[in-house]
């Protein structure tokens, strides 16, 4: 297995921004949390065209990172796109495994 596989694998859904609500910025075309900036940022960028929505990638903040936090995130991602009745390409390689893997019931 590689290193970004393990990554994922050992993520969990309890991080201190669990509880945060998926904001749509859409004039920036991001799917964020609404992380304190003095805290950091984690956003899925993306673009959307009658109704489906291209996932191109997605960033946490370098002090963030190893807490769950993108796990956490695309979580909440794939919960918008479901109830927005939107399809949907995923372009980013994290948010890839990400939905393979919970596909698969990993």
């Amino acid at each position: 297995m590689d290193k970004f596989y393990h990554l994922i694998k050992k993520r969990s859904m309890n991080t201190p921004y669990t509880d945060l609500d998926l904001i749509n910025n859409a004039a920036e075309h991001k799917l964020e949390l609404p992380i304190p900036k003095e805290e950091g940022y984690a956003f899925v960028r993306y673009g959307l065209k009658e109704g489906h929505i291209d996932l191109h990638h997605i960033e946490v903040s370098r002090n963030l990172r190893g807490q769950g936090i993108a796990s956490d995130l695309a979580a909440k991602v794939f919960d918008f796109i479901q109830q927005q009745n939107w399809s949907y390409t995923i372009f980013c390689s994290f948010l890839k495994t990400w939905k393979n893997r919970q596909d698969s019931g990993q």
